[in-house]
């Protein structure tokens, strides 16, 4: 029986396995899959709890978001940092169950949206991994004066006085949430330029009849 379905499967034209799995997204000599892109969006439905949108956009959107985790992993993985493990994604794994009354309504939820318990681990460890090499890579390059400080806080002092005249905290009893926020806002903006010089300097090839 086995042999007789591995025949049949073997006869299959090759436009029909094509669209069983049709590659997406060359990255160099990484393939990215149309499954792959469709399981990001399946899960990232799964944790927002809504629906998943598998229109040409939004597979395009992660298409981008799966090649830019890629360039980031290698980068990772050729770097000397320690990155977060197994376990890591287990903690954050287990804190997704908790949103679930039972184990039977969680793995309910799962089958719904097409997704395994070893692909969302999976997923959650890319994630966290990337975030992480992101913070070591980058925010030590970050360095912040004074005069930064004082401009972006005037821009979002304006922004509070807006909201709520009466409560626009001072520059000193807000300097740390000023310093965070924009300590963040320049990681982003050097992850950004090293992802378009990289990207740049990669040879990446959508197969633009996956996202029509």
């Amino acid at each position: 029986m086995i042999r007789c379905l591995l025949f049949a499967l073997l006869l299959l034209p090759a436009g029909r396995a094509e669209i069983l799995d049709r590659i997406a997204v060359t990255v160099a000599k990484h393939v990215i899959s149309e499954r792959d892109v469709v399981l990001d969006l399946r899960i990232a439905a799964f944790l927002d709890q809504k629906p998943a949108d598998l229109s040409g956009d939004q597979k395009r959107k992660a298409a981008d978001r799966l090649v830019d985790q890629y360039l980031l992993l290698q980068e990772a993985s050729t770097s000397r940092q320690q990155l977060p493990t197994a376990a890591d994604a287990q903690q954050l794994l287990d804190q997704v169950k908790a949103q679930y009354a039972t184990e039977t309504e969680y793995r309910a939820a799962l089958a719904r949206f097409g997704v395994t318990e070893a692909q969302l681990s999976d997923h959650l460890l890319n994630g966290i991994r990337a975030l992480r090499f992101t913070d070591l890579r980058f925010r030590p390059e970050v360095q912040l004066s004074d005069d930064d400080l004082h401009e972006y806080y005037d821009s979002m002092a304006a922004q509070w006085r807006r909201a709520n005249p009466a409560q626009v905290p001072t520059f000193e009893a807000s300097r740390d949430q000023i310093e965070k926020l924009l300590t963040d806002q320049r990681v982003t903006q050097a992850l950004d330029r090293w992802l378009g010089t990289t990207r740049s300097e990669t040879q990446i090839l959508y197969k633009e009849e996956v996202f029509k």
